[in-house]
């Protein structure tokens, strides 16, 4: 069996995020482990938190020994089923804060681009999904801005962003050339005639640009630190 890493090491080492919509969170969702997917996002969508909960604890228990996270949509969900990480899509201003399910529980909001990146440089958010990354079928220019404000594998690690929005196997290689490193697919994935094959493919991409970083490799061993 694979020795568990951090949660955080393996934010850092993390290409591929798939969001997963309610219908397809079933336990095969985490065959997308074997194609690609190192975050998967269970999307709560109009099931009970209980309901929500067993479809994230099952897929987990699947992935027993691998790598790959299983994260939440929900404060709620996450709760209920001790998720290591957290989506919140609409996280808006939280009086006291946004609590963690658990003291080592990740968090992850969207922001529109660099002029919102301070929203993530600290306390309590580790992750963003930045985007909509491709729009009228060109990649927008908030990526490139976004990569330049905190290069994806620059150390010191800043945070951890991920190109969101509009991204496909056939576009992936026009994201990772503005400047990403990660990507977030859920309708190129789950719209496709294979959706294994079009996670496998953006996978693909993404590791190869990676292995073509030059900081890749110091990057990769600073996050196990």
């Amino acid at each position: 069996m694979t020795a568990p890493l951090s949660l955080t090491t393996r934010l850092r080492l993390a290409r591929l995020a798939l969001v997963v919509p309610p219908e397809h969170s079933g336990p095969e969702a985490a065959d997308f482990a074997a194609h690609g997917a190192d975050i998967l996002v269970l999307a709560k969508g109009e099931r009970s938190v209980e309901e929500a909960a067993e479809g994230l604890r099952v897929a987990r228990n699947r992935l027993f020994g691998l790598q790959t996270v299983v994260a939440a949509d929900s404060l709620d969900v996450a709760e209920a089923s001790g998720a290591d990480m957290v989506f919140l899509k609409r996280p808006g201003w939280r009086p006291f804060g946004v609590r963690r399910p658990h003291e080592f529980a990740l968090l992850g909001r969207p922001i529109d681009g660099a002029d919102e990146a301070d929203k993530i440089d600290g306390d309590p958010w580790n992750f963003a999904f930045v985007g909509p990354a491709v729009t009228d079928g060109r990649v927008a220019e908030v990526i490139g801005e976004m990569a330049a404000q905190y290069p994806p594998t620059a150390l010191p690690a800043g945070p951890v962003w991920f190109a969101a929005g509009g991204i496909s196997s056939s576009n992936i290689d026009a994201v990772l050339a503005a400047g990403a490193s990660r990507a977030v697919v859920s309708t190129a994935v789950f719209a496709a005639e294979d959706p294994f094959r079009e996670s496998q493919a953006i996978a693909s991409a993404l590791r190869s640009g990676w292995d073509a970083d030059p900081g890749a490799a110091a990057y990769g061993a600073a996050a196990f630190g």
